[in-house]
């Protein structure tokens, strides 16, 4: 199902859990080497005791991992030898535009997640780092020029590729073209978009048609 960024819910909480999660992660790290070291002592009461701070300090890791979920869905990103899919960030103050982008995208075997206008596109791409985002262009808050060319401008995303999805933009339009990997003029077909998708989010791998692309 494609997750919803939710600006409101947003604010401090990212980084709360983020820092939850680093800590319950080393927690677990030394706890799991004491554990070693009075194994091979074999003092027991103290072993059960270390042992059960393990399990703590993992609930603790799953606690956190839940908590950054719920903000910005599963995000693991899907490298070599990876199950997961690749992930597709849907930028568009239209509730509808967003909604059948990601319907289209998840069921042609990929992840989603959407954003409502351009500053909350920016957040997310900066914690999810997409395959490939679709930016409307034309939208409150930052248009998609705009944020892309935030996104363009941080060593951590520059390197993403984004579409340009627009009604009001035509292809050869330079030099705003250049700033995307390629541009979707709306209405696209469902087998443009798929097909310049995978193309750019899964190089090498066959691709849908795809008329009209950059």
């Amino acid at each position: 199902m494609p997750h919803t960024f939710d600006s409101a819910s947003f604010g401090e909480l990212g980084a709360d859990a983020d820092r939850l999660s680093a800590q319950a992660t080393d927690h677990e790290r030394r706890l799991a080497s004491l554990v070693d070291s009075v194994e091979n002592n074999r003092d027991d009461n103290l072993l059960a005791t270390l042992r059960e701070l393990c399990v703590d300090a993992r609930r603790q890791r799953l606690i956190a991992d839940t908590i950054r979920a719920r903000l910005l869905g599963e995000t693991g990103s899907a490298g070599p030898g990876s199950d997961k899919r690749p992930l597709v960030l849907i930028v568009d103050d239209s509730p509808d535009n967003r909604d059948m982008a990601a319907m289209l995208l998840e069921t042609s075997g990929f992840d989603t997640i959407t954003a409502g206008n351009g500053l909350e596109g920016v957040i997310v791409a900066h914690y999810t780092r997409p395959a490939v985002v679709i930016m409307d262009v034309a939208m409150p808050v930052l248009d998609g020029v705009q944020a892309t060319k935030l996104l363009k401008a941080s060593p951590l995303t520059q390197d993403i590729n984004v579409i340009a999805y627009t009604a009001r933009m035509k292809p050869d339009d330079a030099p705003i073209a250049r700033l995307f990997a390629g541009v979707l003029v709306k209405p696209a077909s469902p087998e443009t978009m798929v097909g310049l998708v995978q193309r750019l989010a899964l190089p090498g791998e066959p691709e849908a048609a795809s008329d009209g692309l950059l």
